[in-house]
């Protein structure tokens, strides 16, 4: 009887043990947290993430992402690289694989073919392409604006503001990632021309590239000195050119006398500012075309995290998911209603917006 006790006794206290050791060892099968994995890199154009338009917006982005999920700035966690030239692109991609970076997203459609070279060969990191429609790779994913609409927009507004009748269009290239820009300025401007039975003039010039402001300065120049009273710009880093053209001209003129710049890709109003003749500050960003690229960088950020990587895919943004708005800037209370119910006729489908 005592022989049998002792042995109930070793069995139960083997099976305690054995149960213990099952809770003990690790379940492969359970999902980890892979935030410490998911280090990502922001690979800007030559003009860096102080261009006060989409890069700095990208950037924005990803340093809130990081905020929020306690990442670091650096290498272990969330950086950016700036190529000095368009010939550096492949170096600084492979520099930012180098340093293990899971995620890397790039900035502008310039970045596109050696972003889809990349991602051929190191098909277990993943990659983004921001303003670009990509190729269906597994570990490539792009992030495309409806750009059309939010340039339908500015000429909406620039059609109900402008007293000359003729408004300027500047564009950084002359491409079909471009062309939505030039489409939906000119059928907003000439929609509205309809409206109001006027005979509003369109010009167009393209710089050639997005970071070079002098070419942009002398091309807003000429077109204000042909009496256009306002020009869109949509050229990054050259549009800043364009500020400086009608800061020029502004600051010779009384306040009531200005010409106009519409801002792209962030809210540009700050580049506006000025002291008129006689000394009075003033501001001449007429509004701003917003292209949330920082809100498009935390999405895929959230989604990559969570081991939903939309690789293969293109993500669309565009005023129906808050991925591009204008602001109100200086627009008058008139003007902004009619863009408002302008705006809210596209998201119902009643005006399409052309893409070129």
């Amino acid at each position: 009887m005592k022989l049998n006790k002792k042995f109930n006794l070793l069995l139960i206290t083997s099976a305690i043990f054995l149960i213990a050791s099952a809770c003990s060892k690790p379940n492969h099968n359970k999902p980890t947290n892979k935030k410490t994995d998911n280090h990502i890199a922001l690979i800007s154009d030559v003009n860096g993430i102080k261009d006060n338009s989409l890069n700095q917006s990208a950037w924005d982005g990803l340093k809130d992402y990081g905020t929020k999920n306690d990442l670091s700035e650096g290498n272990k966690g969330y950086d950016y690289f700036v190529p000095k030239d368009p010939k550096d692109y492949q170096a600084t991609i492979d520099e930012a694989l180098d340093k293990n970076f899971s995620t890397i997203i790039s900035v502008g459609y310039t970045l596109k073919p050696n972003i889809i070279k990349a991602a051929k060969n190191n098909p277990k990191k993943n990659f983004v392409v921001i303003d670009a429609h990509t190729p269906k790779l597994k570990n490539l994913a792009g992030i495309s604006f409806k750009n059309q609409e939010g340039a339908y927009l500015a000429g909406v507004a620039a059609a109900y503001t402008t007293k000359s009748q003729i408004v300027g269009l500047v564009l950084g290239q002359n491409s079909k990632e471009m062309a939505p820009f030039k489409a939906g300025f000119i059928q907003g401007v000439r929609t509205t021309n309809r409206e109001l039975h006027k005979h509003i003039k369109v010009v167009s010039q393209t710089v050639g590239n997005f970071s070079d402001a002098n070419k942009a300065h002398d091309i807003a120049q000429e077109m204000y000195n042909k009496k256009a009273d306002i020009i869109f710009q949509a050229a990054g880093k050259s549009g800043q050119g364009v500020f400086k053209a009608a800061q020029e001209i502004n600051q010779a003129r009384p306040v009531g006398q200005k010409v106009w710049v519409i801002g792209s890709d962030e809210d540009q109003s700050k580049l506006g500012d000025y002291l008129a003749k006689g000394g009075q500050p003033s501001n001449f960003t007429l509004t701003s075309v917003i292209k949330s690229a920082d809100l498009a960088v935390e999405d895929i950020a959230t989604q990559t995290a969570s081991g939903k990587f939309p690789g293969g895919k293109t993500l669309k943004y565009g005023l129906k998911n808050k991925g591009i708005s204008l602001v109100q800037g200086n627009l008058s209370y008139h003007t902004w209603i009619k863009v408002q119910k302008a705006k809210q006729k596209i998201i119902d489908g009643k005006i399409k917006v052309d893409t070129d």
